[in-house]
């Protein structure tokens, strides 16, 4: 892994790859090793090759390159592979295959090479995931590193030729009950001292092993807090609390005193409509320093600090702050490339501009909080972190890398501080640097593959996202759904620690009317921010936010955008979370969320008869539309807390994110042939009781969220089977409610017994519980076709539903 390229003074040992395989390595072909040493495997294709030590080597044309220490280079003396060479190799090949006249050879090598990469990558996951070699956690992930380089290499070649890119994939793949493969990373950075928020902030936003590798080597950002009380859901040692809030100093050991805005002047200026400017003059000794307040409207040219309350430049009880902190300011603001002459390096900072008090003129401020920031000639970010770092020694990657892991990227009031400005710069110790100028510069050539470049455009890509990405205004209803979705990425990472503050970022960032939510109480703020949307995605009806609105006609809604939920879990499934300009939406009403979906209507009877037999929830519930498809659901969590399900006899139904389409035929007769088990369908749902109907639209509470799936073509023709046993024999309910389960299967014994002497039928039976891993004798496929017969009778015409197509209209809460 020793080709990842490291920080600046890193201080930190690497992860060391040993080296499984006690055969030496020798000097021959790489082609041919495997026949060399009497491996019973196929030949090598390509230059990539699975070696049975657990390591992955690009294999040059002309000559073997050693990756194993041959001196025991490992801290315990014993030889590790390294791969130090590995970044001069791939230089070499990208710039020879690049150079290949026959742009057509070149296609068909590149495929062969992503196509063995996905298979490699396929193989390792299973591997991974089935738990065959847990001890060896260190090698799984120095394959998935090394993959991840070579795939880096292949898509540069496919961006270099101007071919289409094919998907880049990614080997942290996250499976319930199974650690991903960047666990070995997140501990390790765990034990050198991150902060656990930190931590599952990363663990979240990045997918490359070798990037998180990097972040790993930097030092723990915050070092010097407690973090020791923090959990991967909150950071307690940057939280903000306004009863034992203190200022800080510039320099440690300070007691200047504090200085005050003229409140009178910022009040004026406020009340005219106005944006108050600070800049600090000469005191009346022309040794100290006094606060100047200016007005916007003059024309003066500015620049807007954004800072990090938690670190101690802000103030709850008054528009004053250290003099020290003000002299650091006023002096990093003159630094600032101006282009030309200014006479007072006047700037804007919330702490001495927004008004402690009075309400009314904290509210006029807030009004007008875009303004700073969009008409600034510069943003300038003040972060701790950031300002103990030496700019001028770190590359490109790690500047990057720096700024993301800055408090600054953490804090939800600083996105919109970042991204409604004209220019942003970070202050480092050095200087200040505007990063996407950085990136302007930086050498973006394909060919020769260089790993900082990928890694580089990589945390580049996410800083844009997360800062700059401005995409079409609420205002434009047909990008609704994008806007939301980029917003809701930019934010789930972040924090605030007046939780009402959250809707007036929101109101700013969509550059919607914030003197909506400016005007009414805190607590109501998120209800007015999604009642001023004329439409929203789809998805909404599915999503799994962990809380939502309380108000009524709004219980679809999330209470909140910030929060570790993935898009899929928080705005619904893909293709309905994020619609084009032309696609369907769903429109916000009084009574719940409106829109167009398939589902299913149940029998009205069910619910009386799932009492009546005392079956619960807990088991998957098995029923048939009136084609004779059969399907299964099965209850999730709570659509929202406090959604319980339904215990009336209301009318079901289940609103389903897509139809599930009918793939085969679903018969009584029999079949020879194979079966097929494997082909179901599936999608998700939302169980809901209907409280009325008018005209078109149904009117739903909706209870829990569901999986439903269309079952494969075996299984269609085994309960298909057991529809046919029990409409056979006919037994009425009121004598199988009145009897034991295994009484009622007594009786279905000799229809069962008769249907079974068609072999067509039980070698059906004999393959579905080969599937499912049963035992295949006859006396237990028997007992388990007349139970399911039972199962199928005693619901009988209330196991049925209407199935309803794509233009069904739903009102959903």
């Amino acid at each position: 892994m020793d080709h990842i390229p490291l920080p600046f003074n890193c201080s930190f040992p690497p992860i060391q790859v040993p080296y499984l395989d006690a055969t030496p390595l020798d000097t021959g072909s790489w082609y041919t090793y495997p026949q060399r040493h009497g491996w019973q495997v196929e030949q090598p294709r390509e230059k990539i090759h699975l070696w049975r030590n657990g390591e992955k080597r690009p294999v040059s044309e002309t000559a073997a390159v050693d990756y194993v220490s041959r001196d025991g280079g490992g801290d315990d003396g014993k030889r590790v592979i390294s791969t130090a060479g590995l970044e001069e190799l791939l230089g070499a090949w990208t710039a020879r295959l690049a150079g290949n006249a026959d742009i057509t050879e070149t296609k068909e090598k590149l495929s062969k090479l992503y196509k063995l990469l996905i298979e490699h990558r396929s193989i390792g996951l299973r591997i991974h995931i089935c738990g065959i070699d847990p001890e060896n956690d260190t090698i799984m992930l120095a394959i998935a590193v090394l993959s991840e380089r070579l795939m880096a290499a292949v898509i540069d070649l496919y961006a270099y030729l101007g071919l289409e890119t094919p998907v880049e994939q990614t080997w942290r793949v996250r499976h319930e009950g199974v650690d991903d493969l960047g666990q070995p990373i997140l501990k390790l950075m765990r034990a050198r001292g991150w902060c656990p928020y930190d931590v599952r902030r990363l663990d979240i936003d990045i997918n490359e092993l070798s990037i998180l590798y990097y972040y790993s080597n930097l030092k723990a950002p915050r070092s010097s807090k407690d973090h020791r009380k923090c959990s991967g859901e909150r950071c307690l040692a940057m939280l903000t609390n306004p009863t034992i809030y203190r200022l800080s100093h510039r320099r440690e050991g300070c007691s200047c005193p504090l200085l005050f805005a003229d409140q009178k002047e910022v009040a004026q200026i406020l009340e005219q409509g106005f944006i108050p400017l600070i800049s600090m003059m000469p005191g009346p000794d022309h040794e100290a320093l006094k606060i100047s307040v200016k007005d916007l409207a003059q024309g003066h040219r500015f620049v807007a600090i954004s800072h990090v309350w938690a670190e101690g430049s802000g103030n709850v009880n008054d528009n004053a702050l250290q003099t020290c902190l003000l002299e650091d300011i006023s002096e990093q603001v003159r630094k600032l490339p101006w282009d030309g002459s200014s006479s007072d390096y006047a700037f804007w900072i919330d702490t001495l501009c927004v008004p402690v008090r009075p309400p009314n003129l904290q509210v006029l401020a807030l009004n007008k909080m875009r303004v700073p920031y969009e008409r600034a000639d510069h943003v300038l970010v003040l972060d701790s972190h950031l300002r103990s770092l030496d700019s001028s020694k770190s590359s490109p990657t790690e500047l990057f890398a720096q700024v993301s892991c800055s408090s600054w990227m953490r804090r939800l009031w600083t996105l919109q501080e970042g991204r409604l400005a004209r220019k942003v710069w970070f202050q480092f110790a050095d200087k200040a640097m505007d990063v996407q100028s950085i990136f302007a510069i930086f050498d973006r050539s394909r060919v020769p593959s260089k790993v900082e470049h990928w890694m580089t455009l990589s945390l580049y890509v996410r800083l844009w996202m997360q800062i700059w990405y401005r995409g079409d205004p609420v205002k434009n209803t047909s990008r609704v759904g994008a806007m939301i979705g980029f917003t809701s990425l930019a934010l789930r990472s972040r924090s605030v620690s007046v939780p009402s503050d959250e809707a007036l970022c929101l109101f700013n960032l969509m550059d919607m009317d914030i003197t909506r939510v400016t005007t009414v109480p805190p607590a109501e703020r998120m209800m007015v921010f999604w009642r001023s949307f004329e439409r929203v995605p789809r998805g909404f009806v599915f999503s799994k936010a962990s809380s939502k609105l309380s108000q009524e006609g709004l219980h679809w809604a999330p209470s909140s955008f910030l929060g570790f939920q993935s898009e899929k879990e928080w705005s619904g499934p893909q293709g309905l979370n994020s619609p084009g300009p032309e696609d369907p939406h769903a429109v916000p009403t009084g009574l719940g969320l409106q829109g167009a979906l398939p589902g299913f209507i149940f029998h009205q009877g069910l619910i009386e008869r799932m009492k009546g037999y005392d079956f619960t929830w807990n088991f998957p519930l098995t029923f048939q539309d009136g084609d004779g498809v059969w399907y299964e659901m099965r209850l999730e969590k709570p659509w929202r807390q406090g959604s319980d399900l339904p215990a009336t006899p209301d009318q079901l139904a289940v609103v389903l994110a897509r139809e599930l389409q009918r793939t085969g035929e679903s018969s009584v007769s029999s079949r020879r042939g194979a079966e097929n088990f494997s082909s179901q369908r599936s999608t998700v749902g939302v169980l809901v009781s209907v409280t009325r109907t008018e005209s078109e639209m149904m009117y739903v509470t909706a209870h829990n969220h569901v999986a439903v799936y269309r079952h494969a073509e075996g299984v269609q023709r085994y309960y298909s089977l057991a529809d046919h046993c029990a409409k056979e024999v006919n037994i009425p309910q009121t004598i199988l409610s009145n009897e034991s389960y295994v009484a009622s299967k007594q009786r279905y014994k000799a229809t069962v017994e008769r249907l079974l002497e068609d072999k067509g039928r039980l070698e059906s039976l004999v393959a579905m519980a080969r599937y499912m891993g049963k035992e295949e004798g006859y006396e237990h496929l028997l007992g388990d076709m007349m139970g399911s017969t039972v199962v199928v009778a005693r619901f009988g015409e209330c196991g049925t539903a209407q199935k309803v197509g794509g233009s069904q209209q739903w009102c959903v809460d």
